[in-house]
């Protein structure tokens, strides 16, 4: 009787142990299974959106498949501009150009008439160079503008500044191609 006792503890304990062990193994199966599932219906809402954004495209309707960031830049590009301001720069350079200041000034005179809510300052480059570099470039040239307006008497708090390098060029051209026209600053006041 004795043995049977400690045999019926022992398989009880084994029991125990295989169940909580089966109960780790499950939680942390689910924790699997939820990233999986997190993933696959990523996957296939990229999947079916792309589809569905060919098909609305056509009709005009407002995409509900577009993802938060892309929300922001949808929102960003809508946005009420009542002016825009654009500067040139030379190549490889963030200096303004002394015809340009008359361009700035003109500019830092509206923003005090008109009082936007918000002052956008965009630099860009052409395609010549690295992207990293044209980033670094067109920072530069937003820096210098909106420098210039608020040694103007424009405010900092209302000014945004983006530095998109070599996105966003006015002129389409090829990787590596000096273009005056996409070698700019553009400023927009914002209702």
């Amino acid at each position: 009787m004795k043995f049977l006792t400690i045999a019926t503890l022992s398989l009880l304990a084994s029991t125990s142990i295989a169940s909580a062990t089966e109960g780790l193994a499950l939680s942390q199966n689910a924790d699997t299974i939820q990233e999986e599932n997190a993933y696959n219906y990523e996957f296939n809402r990229d999947e079916q959106c792309q589809g569905y954004a060919l098909g609305v495209a056509r009709l005009g309707i407002e995409n509900p498949c577009v993802k938060e960031e892309e929300e922001k830049v949808v929102k960003k590009s809508t946005v009420n501009v009542l002016s825009e301001y654009t500067v040139y720069f030379d190549f490889d350079e963030s200096e303004i150009r002394a015809n340009d200041k008359a361009v700035l000034n003109d500019a830092a005179r509206d923003i005090t008439k008109y009082n936007p809510s918000e002052v956008r300052i965009a630099g860009h480059t052409d395609t010549r160079g690295s992207m990293a570099y044209n980033e670094v470039l067109s920072a530069s040239r937003a820096d210098n503008v909106s420098d210039y307006l608020t040694s103007l008497g424009v405010s900092n708090f209302v000014v945004d500044e983006d530095a998109l390098g070599e996105t966003n060029l006015a002129v389409p051209t090829g990787d590596e191609v000096k273009e005056q026209k996409n070698r700019r600053v553009t400023i927009q006041f914002i209702r």
